[in-house]
């Protein structure tokens, strides 16, 4: 684990917007929009914090602007992982992306998101001092955070090639915890999973 002060976060945030406008805007000179494509499909997914730590991931892609080539993404998705003896968190999130696809149904895709996390501390029980200097237990309610993150990731869809109307995808990702300690607490991620299409191949 490493830690990550706020300044290196947001440099690292600006940094990663600009790349994607600027892949965004290039896309779209060169390509049109599909009208025909589906707007919306379902994920449902393995999330691992640090790989082995495990959890869930659902959500909804929603797709603005795509082609055939290219897909502009605003996803909603909810989940949690657990780590034995020491937490279990569970997050909503809201994240903006971008997909480039080729001919051959192998893709490549990145995300930058902004979140709600709620961390659950194992081992033993909390208290709390009153005013008055009394030391009281109390139950434990978690820890309320923000869960700032950025991801970049490749899969294949399987409706290229085949009537499977499914997308495969594996996706690395990093996301901070805030606040811990007065800093941003990196963690390192995988969200892989499949992506179901909301309509028949033949209906495109």
């Amino acid at each position: 684990m490493a830690f990550i002060n706020k300044p290196t976060l947001k440099s690292t945030m600006k940094r990663s917007a600009l790349i994607l406008q600027i892949f965004f805007f290039i896309v779209i000179i060169a390509r049109g929009q599909g009208k025909e494509l589906p707007k919306m499909k379902f994920m449902l997914g393995y999330y691992g914090e640090t790989f082995t730590h495990s959890g869930l991931n659902a959500g909804i892609e929603y797709y603005p602007f795509q082609s055939e080539k290219y897909q502009m993404i605003l996803a909603s998705n909810i989940g949690g992982y657990f780590h034995i003896r020491n937490n279990t968190s569970l997050f909503i999130r809201e994240q903006w992306g971008q997909r480039i696809s080729f001919g051959s149904g192998v893709f490549i895709d990145e995300f930058i998101g902004i979140g709600y996390l709620h961390q659950f501390t194992h081992g033993g029980d909390n208290f709390r001092v009153l005013p008055n200097g009394a030391v009281v237990k109390t139950p434990d309610s978690g820890s309320p955070m923000i869960m700032p993150s950025v991801a970049i990731g490749t899969g294949y869809d399987f409706s290229r090639k085949t009537n499977w109307n499914i997308i495969f995808f594996l996706r690395p990702e990093l996301f901070w915890k805030a606040p811990f300690n007065g800093y941003y607490l990196t963690h390192l991620a995988i969200n892989a999973g499949i992506i179901f299409k909301t309509v028949k191949k033949d209906e495109k």
